[in-house]
């Protein structure tokens, strides 16, 4: 295994269909590649749009993990200590119109708040989206939720109203919401400061480092922000292509659960 000096010291990463395959774990590839970029010197963050809670499961596997940037941005917490370095709520009059609106709409939601990961109602779309949200089974009501700790609230539904309603809201909401669709069929709902590259700052100032010593790891449409501010990024080649044309790199082609390992090669070359 190289251990070639790298001029980063941090590597920030996504979790889903980029660390993680399709089957939600870390492949053996991408375990070695992780041990590469931490015999090279670099400190590594996961940055997901999941809880915190569903992050740091995945703790073992990274191995020394620390920092944890989760909620699309809008958490940053300590994997060990649960120190909270970072943390924005979303607004509490606009959650309530997200929460009424998604309501009327006859959409699933899904609310995170700092305590865990709720749902108001139990249905086909509620269950088919905790596969990939790490959702857990607590039934709450949302207006419980939204004076305290609320982090993003996320619509689930079929693709094509997805889609609708992102180019609608995106420009309805700019400036006081980041609306962001994640998955086909979810749309998710956040302070307008929170996305990736947020939480990043804050781990950045607290480690004390730049951002042109920065790495950043992704694969969707979440990740746009955080890969063009870092100095160093790498979309995966099985990712979205607006993701790839505003990366600095493109992982070469092949299985998606080892597209990290081939990324962090391609670095390491």
């Amino acid at each position: 295994m190289s251990h070639k000096v790298l001029p980063y010291r941090l590597a920030i990463t996504d979790l889903d269909e980029t660390l993680l395959g399709p089957d939600k774990q870390i492949s053996p590839e991408n375990v070695q590649a992780l041990a590469r970029l931490r015999a090279a010197g670099l400190t590594i963050v996961p940055a997901s749009g999941r809880h915190h809670d569903n992050i740091v499961m995945y703790a073992e596997t990274i191995g020394g993990l620390d920092w944890v940037i989760s909620s699309q941005g809008a958490v940053v917490q300590h994997a060990r200590t649960q120190e909270l370095l970072y943390e924005l709520n979303m607004p509490v009059e606009l959650s309530y119109e997200i929460q009424r609106r998604g309501l009327d709409f006859g959409f699933d939601m899904i609310a995170y708040h700092r305590s865990g990961v709720y749902k108001e109602i139990g249905s086909d779309w509620s269950r088919l989206s905790g596969v990939h949200a790490g959702m857990t089974d607590h039934i709450v009501d949302f207006a419980s939720l939204a004076d305290n700790g609320l982090i993003k609230l996320i619509w689930y539904s079929s693709p094509d109203r997805i889609e609708s309603l992102r180019s609608q809201l995106q420009p309805e909401f700019a400036g006081r919401l980041y609306v962001v669709k994640t998955e086909d069929d979810a749309l998710e709902f956040l302070s307008a400061n929170a996305n990736k590259v947020t939480g990043a700052k804050e781990v950045a100032k607290k480690l004390g480092i730049q951002p042109h010593e920065i790495i950043a790891f992704g694969d969707s449409n979440n990740d746009i922000e955080l890969l063009s501010w870092a100095g160093m990024s790498v979309a995966m080649h099985h990712g979205r292509d607006v993701l790839k044309n505003k990366a600095r790199m493109v992982s070469p082609p092949g299985p998606p659960e080892s597209a990290f390992a081939r990324a962090v090669d391609q670095i390491c070359q």
